[in-house]
């Protein structure tokens, strides 16, 4: 076979290569003037047809037009174009929920998203689900957005389903950014009997017949949880259609809302493609609370419990174990709890002289265990026959009531315990170790454990 000569295969390289750039978006190519009006007067034009306040999409309008004829918007790539409507959308007014982007899809029919499942990949906004017998809490993170589709639901259910024998559920909304509104009416259902809807929020557009009611479902699929104490946590991340969850379960006065004000994006709205991989996000709809006319837009839903710089799930939980102490009628369930708080009691423990305080349980026990000093430290060992030696460290959790650090961590962290039982003179007779089990009961290890 005859060689091709180099030269020759640089020019075929060029000449593709050519081909190929010539066919790629040119994004980074500034925008003609006519393409360019026709961007502007679109946006303007729909913010005049739709926006649920007509005195605002006026001004709206006339900023536009005033910015592209003091030539603002010339000789922009389509980024810079997006970015400065966006800019001097929101300086007219500050509607965090309109937005102008450049998208690969924007040009797409009907504005096709990519083929790469991304709802599948984050599970359809439904990251984990833990249940904490010994509380019975119910934890879900929602980190979003909020799907409309079967799958989203369905995995929704199954979320509810995990919670329907918790007496406490917190929902986690803080980094969600929204979605669609019928999520939240969906998780709302729940915490009611079937066939009590109850009137949800309302919304209302510029065409004020089009005005609609939204109401939680008569029904959903499971258990429902009329009965159970429900904390919703939001923060900055949490906007649209969740805070629309948190705010209309707030005023239902359904749900404890704990954390840091959300965005404040009331509007719910949609995409309009405005040519040149561009497109809008234009409100269309205000929401507002039932049987009133005040929504979050611009404010934010105001929790009740505001956090600060504390974690709002570790304040969710200091809040049901203060609450399962003042009014649980559960024996097993007030000493779970309290044994929870008295955990805090570790780290604040944390510079004893475990040696000067209890260096007298130094020794060897019945059941094969042996409490030695080692390097500033007393340890519990544990000897099996035909295993070696487990040790674990051992730190107080109050006045004779020590943790057996990371024994049993299958079931939980801190959920071992040594309690010191001394005579009239102060002088140690007996060890008793208890457990605390993934359901709540607290079991005892048998017999007292003395030394030998």
């Amino acid at each position: 076979m005859k060689p091709t000569p180099i030269k020759q295969t640089g020019r075929v390289l060029c000449a593709a290569l050519a081909l190929l750039l010539g066919n790629l978006p040119s994004f980074a190519q500034t925008i003609n003037d006519a393409d360019r009006h026709e961007i502007v007067t679109k946006l303007g034009d729909r913010l005049v047809a739709v926006y649920p306040f007509p005195e605002i999409s006026a001004k709206y309008k006339e900023a536009l037009t005033k910015f592209e004829a003091d030539g603002h918007y010339n000789n922009l790539t389509e980024q810079e174009l997006a970015s400065k409507l966006t800019e001097d959308l929101r300086k007219t007014h500050k509607d965090v929920h309109l937005r102008v982007s450049r998208s690969m899809n924007a040009g797409a029919r009907g504005g096709a998203r990519p083929q790469v499942n991304t709802d599948a990949k984050s599970n359809y906004g439904f990251k984990k689900v833990e249940i904490d017998g010994a509380t019975s809490t119910a934890y879900v993170e929602i980190p979003g957005p909020f799907l409309g589709s079967q799958e989203a639901f369905e995995m929704a259910a199954a979320s509810m389903g995990m919670c329907a024998y918790s007496k406490y559920i917190i929902l986690d909304v803080r980094h969600n950014p929204g979605g669609t509104g019928q999520m939240g009416r969906f998780l709302a259902s729940y915490f009611y009997n079937p066939g009590r809807e109850q009137f949800y929020l309302n919304g209302f557009y510029k065409d004020r017949k089009r005005d609609e009611q939204e109401w939680t479902y008569a029904y959903t699929p499971g258990k429902h949880m009329p009965d159970a104490k429900v904390y919703i946590l939001t923060g900055r991340g949490t906007g649209s259609a969740s805070e629309g969850f948190a705010y209309a379960m707030q005023k239902l006065k359904r749900a404890t809302i704990v954390g840091d004000t959300s965005a404040g994006a009331g509007i719910a709205g949609g995409n309009v493609q405005l040519g040149h991989n561009l497109q809008a996000f234009v409100p269309i709809k205000m929401v507002v609370g039932p049987n009133d006319n005040v929504g979050w837009e611009g404010i934010g839903v105001i929790p009740e419990v505001l956090t600060g710089k504390e974690d709002a799930l570790v304040a969710t939980r200091k809040l049901i174990l203060q609450d399962i102490l003042k009014t649980s009628t559960d024996t097993l369930q007030k000493a779970a709890a309290q044994w929870v708080i008295d955990n805090d009691g570790i780290a604040a423990n944390a510079a004893v002289n475990m040696k000067s305080k209890y260096g007298d349980l130094v020794g060897k026990y019945t059941s094969d265990i042996t409490v030695t000093y080692q390097k500033g430290n007393l340890l519990w060992n544990r000897a099996e026959p035909g295993k070696p030696v487990e040790s674990y460290m051992l730190k107080e959790v109050k006045p004779d009531v020590l943790v057996i650090t990371d024994l049993n961590a299958n079931i939980g962290p801190n959920v071992s315990r040594v309690y010191i039982n001394r005579d009239a003179q102060g002088k140690i007779e007996s060890l008793t170790r208890k457990t605390l089990l993934g359901n709540g009961n607290i079991s005892g290890a048998g017999q007292p454990i003395k030394k030998v």
